[in-house]
């Protein structure tokens, strides 16, 4: 039976990353961006150029597009099929890290890496989450992989056969997110060698990867300048180099303190902070030992450097460290072992996991009994107090509480460190598993607002209306309606760049523009607007009504003399 159980753990995953994300709504703005851009691409047939709204859009390349649209291809225009590709990618990452362990004699390290690295906190938030980050990660993974393969490996055609398809996950990389695809490979692999005192390597051995990368990324690289010749000089100039220095872009300002990853990485490794104390035990007298061996110092130069790096550039988001997580999962995986392996049981772990469940049991017990007290005796509750509003389904989260609560009771009592790290997963997964049915519905509307106008704007709608949205909303409405002539209303927001151009003429609003049109045209107006304040302001007219929900706004101008419906 016990043959069978890494097929179970195998499953258990599959299932956790693949099942959870046809379960909640788009969020905006960053889901429906990546799966707008791939329908444009698919509704045009045209492959090369990345538009959003109809507009030129030019912040990254063209891979995590070409890879939704086949997913949305197979899966439909769902949400799931968006974040397919992410969780895909962050299953293989795992798969990979495991692998890497293995071919450095340390296959127990690997599977316990791999476990680490797919239940750490950021890890599943990206990789359920419709971001490209997870795909470029994977890309990042593969390459630094087959690195270490071609680095181990002592015959020649094995090792040429790893450094090209080190290139290949080079070249992928670029194609996703551009020149980081390089960068991090050579600022990983170069501090690598030094320690290893084989700084000689560094003269020959970048050649084959390099060719296999540019034969990877070219043909794609040569048709967009020919078909859009500023795509280069915006992507590079303005999203790289003025992003990195400055930490604006063209649309955004990205610029955050030299510290801000410090504590996405210590919350993105949650856990597994839980057990830093045997961690750092497993550490404890080793430390020479451990950093002697070449696989924890390539993982740790991958994420150390890395880190500096992304502390460094001026432009920060929490999403950008997410390829250092794969080298922080083997070097907490190690640590882990190697306590273990002392006969120890994780009882230095115990503390937190009696503090979680104390803090957690009362807070379950008071959650169930306000809402059942709200759902027999209505009203007597003010709303705003009320974790769950009327109507939410309570019982599934209430339930997933008291499940996440008796495996970290089940953790806290045990006493052998595998059956302990094992209840700590079945807890951890369980709640991620659970997570995505739990929102409640009123925190996230604004931030999900497909639905709304999808079941609103139906009864405005007729084929020559002219749809404008706010910056927040343009993209929502492009993927809501499968339009992409939206009309940008108010502030230009990220599509800044692609109204600039000319094909972006005619096609952005201001107040005095919308107040003229209004009075002038004798088409249906829909504007859609996330800000009770634009609403408010928008011109007053007999022929306007609206449709909310929280912040979110409908408004309706109707022809000139036709009836309210």
């Amino acid at each position: 039976m016990k043959k069978y159980y890494p097929l179970l753990v195998i499953a258990c995953f599959v299932l956790l990353y693949l099942g959870s994300i046809w379960q909640r709504p788009f969020f905006i703005p960053d889901e429906t961006r990546y799966a707008e851009i791939p329908r444009e691409m698919i509704a045009s047939g045209d492959f090369i150029v990345p538009t959003l709204n109809g507009l030129p859009y030019f912040e990254k390349p063209v891979m995590g597009y070409w890879l939704n649209a086949a997913a949305m291809k197979c899966f439909g225009e769902v949400p799931g099929a968006v974040r397919f590709m992410g969780a895909l990618g962050t299953l293989l990452s795992a798969g990979l890290l495991w692998l890497l362990c293995r071919r450095a004699d340390e296959e127990k390290i690997g599977r316990v890496a791999a476990v680490v690295f797919l239940l750490s906190g950021l890890v599943f938030a990206v990789g359920t989450y419709g971001v490209l980050d997870a795909q470029f990660s994977f890309f990042v993974t593969l390459t630094m992989s087959m690195f270490y393969f071609a680095w181990t490996e002592k015959s020649r055609w094995k090792l040429a056969g790893y450094l090209a398809l080190a290139g290949v996950g080079t070249g992928l990389a670029f194609l996703t997110k551009g020149l980081l695809g390089f960068v991090l490979p050579v600022l990983a692999v170069v501090p690598f060698l030094i320690w290893q005192k084989e700084w000689k390597r560094i003269l020959f051995l970048p050649w084959i990867p390099l060719a296999a990368a540019l034969l990877v990324l070219a043909p794609w690289s040569i048709m967009v300048h020919r078909a859009d010749p500023d795509f280069w000089p915006q992507f590079l100039g303005v999203e790289h180099f003025q992003r990195f220095f400055s930490g604006r872009g063209a649309n955004d300002d990205r610029s955050q303190p030299f510290w801000f990853f410090l504590p996405v990485v210590i919350g993105g490794l949650l856990p597994w902070l839980l057990f830093v104390p045997a961690i750092w035990l497993g550490y404890r007298g080793r430390a020479r030992e451990a950093f002697r061996n070449p696989l924890l110092r390539y993982a740790a130069c991958m994420g150390g450097v890395w880190l500096l790096f992304f502390s460094v550039s001026s432009g920060k988001l929490a999403t950008y460290v997410l390829p250092c997580f794969p080298a922080y999962a083997v070097l907490i995986a190690w640590g882990l072992v190697r306590y273990a392996e002392t006969g120890k049981t994780f009882r230095e772990a115990d503390w937190a996991l009696r503090i979680l469940f104390r803090c957690l049991l009362p807070a379950l017990v008071v959650l169930f009994a306000v809402q059942a007290f709200n759902l027999f005796v209505p009203g007597k509750i003010p709303q705003h107090y009320l974790l769950f509003w009327r109507g939410e389904n309570f019982f599934l989260p209430v339930i997933a509480l008291m499940v996440f609560l008796l495996w970290i009771w089940m953790a806290k009592e045990a006493r052998e460190p595998v059956y302990k790290f094992t209840c700590v997963c079945v807890a951890v997964g369980f709640a991620a598993l659970a997570y995505p049915v739990s929102i409640p519905h009123h925190l996230v509307r604004e931030i999900a607002p497909v639905d709304f106008l999808a079941r609103n704007a139906g009864k405005f709608l007729t084929p020559d209306t002219l749809i404008l949205a706010d910056d927040r909303m343009a993209v929502v409405a492009a993927w809501t309606f499968r339009r992409s002539d939206i009309g940008v209303y108010y502030k230009k927001g990220e599509l800044a760049y692609g109204l600039d151009r000319p094909e972006g003429e005619g096609r952005f609003y201001t107040k005095d523009a919308l107040a003229e049109l209004v009075r002038k045209t004798e088409r249906p107006i829909l504007v859609v607007t996330g800000s009770e304040k634009r609403a408010r302001e928008m011109p007053a007219s007999p022929e306007k009504s609206y449709r909310r929900s929280g912040d979110l706004f409908l408004v309706h101008y109707r022809p000139k003399g036709e009836k309210h419906p």
